[in-house]
Order: C-alpha cells, then sequence, then structure tokens
C-alpha cells in the first residue's frame, strides 16, 4: 500500500478526499488529506484552510516531504484564486486553461526542487467545476430538477466543466449560487460528486484524468 499525502485547500477537499477520491481509487493507494495551515502564531494553535500566499503552501509541502514513511506528496489546490506570487503565475502562456495549469505546476515542481516525491496538482478551476459535471446528481440532491438543465447549459457553452472560467463572478462556485444561492459547499458539492462517481468525472475532466493517473502509477 503506497501512503500519499494530499495537501487540500480546506474542508471540502477533505471530505473529497475522504468520501470520494479515495473509495474511486481502490486499493494499492492511501490518500491522507492535510488542510493547509494559514496561520502560525506563537501560543495558539494553527489557522486551517484557504490559500493566501504561496510561502505558505510551500512551508506545508516542504514540511509533508520530509516525512519519509509517505511515498509521495500532491496537492488538491484550485487554480482559481490561487495566490499571484505562486511560482509560473506572472508569466503563464496564453492558450488553452489547460495549457495555462500545467505551466503553473510545472514552475511549482521546479520551485520546490523538482523532488520526484511532489506531484503538482490545481483543480480547475475550482472543485465546484467537478459539481457542474455532476449536474443531474446536484439537482436530484436538492430536488431542483430544473438546475440540472441551466448548470449543464453553462458547461456546454465552456467547452467542458473544467474550460468554465476563473472570473470572479463567472467560476463555477459563482454560477452554482447563481441558480441555487442556498448551495452548501462542504455537503451539497461532495455529495453530488460521490454519486456522480470517479469514473465519469474523469471521463468529462481530462486534466482531473490526467493526475489520477500519476496517482494509480504511484500506487504500482
Amino acid at each position: 500500500m503506497r501512503q500519499i499525502y494530499v495537501l487540500v485547500e480546506g474542508q471540502t477537499e477533505e471530505i473529497i478526499v475522504r468520501d470520494f477520491l479515495q473509495p474511486g481509487f481502490g486499493g494499492g493507494v492511501w490518500l491522507t488529506p492535510v488542510i493547509l495551515k494559514t496561520r502560525r502564531s506563537a501560543g495558539g494553535p494553527p489557522g486551517r484552510g484557504g490559500v493566501s500566499t504561496w510561502k505558505k503552501i510551500e512551508q506545508d509541502l516542504r514540511l509533508l516531504l520530509r516525512d519519509p514513511s509517505f511515498h509521495c506528496v500532491t496537492t488538491l489546490i484550485d487554480y482559481y484564486g490561487l495566490p499571484n506570487d505562486s511560482p509560473g503565475m506572472s508569466d503563464r502562456p496564453h492558450g488553452s486553461p489547460h495549457d495555462r495549469v500545467a505551466h503553473v505546476e510545472r514552475a511549482i515542481s521546479t520551485a520546490m526542487g523538482n523532488d520526484p516525491r511532489l506531484i503538482p496538482n490545481l483543480v480547475l478551476h475550482e472543485t465546484e467545476a467537478w459539481v457542474l459535471a455532476a449536474a443531474e446528481e446536484l439537482a436530484n440532491l436538492l430536488g431542483k430538477p430544473m438546475i440540472a438543465k441551466k448548470l449543464k447549459a453553462h458547461v456546454d457553452k465552456a467547452g467542458g466543466p473544467e474550460l468554465v472560467n476563473e472570473n470572479p463572478s463567472t467560476a463555477p462556485s459563482k454560477r452554482i449560487l447563481a441558480e441555487y444561492p442556498g448551495y452548501r459547499k462542504t455537503h451539497d458539492g461532495p455529495h453530488a460528486v460521490v454519486a456522480h462517481g470517479l469514473d465519469a468525472l474523469r471521463r468529462t475532466c481530462p486534466h482531473l484524468d490526467l493526475w489520477v493517473k500519476r496517482i494509480l502509477q504511484e500506487g504500482n
């Protein structure tokens, strides 16, 4: 059994690793989610969740990489809202979102010394893109069948769930909230993607699919 740390952005991502990704991966790989520490104050507990600066991400990655009992370390952090001081953000190429996020992930790897035990992964554009892919399941969960049709229209117009953009007013989470203001990030989203299933999600989210393949290779 290969042990893999997953540095996650917050509670939603922690739940997704535990309830969605781990069961979907099956045997051979065990994923341990670790929520990013955002505050380290003397005499008090560290803050948890959210991303404010690259330095805080880097500190946690280096700490996890010091544990020799884990085969590798990866991340489940949103590309949308990634700190501007993160490696690769200032010189992202023109092109598709897939090209741009891959550039940032490579830059992160370089900044971390190309450690072979590190697999940088940024979610295009946030985990709510996966919820958009699970629009039917979300609608069933909420008992609001029209929501599925509306969310699918956003996905179709963009060309896929991962292509729904990073604009602050039209990012995946903003579109979901616009259609259903009562959306609960830590409950409704994870439950919808669990019902959708990892194999189905991989078919519509190629960046996610590449990451899963890398993780599964580490388990062999």
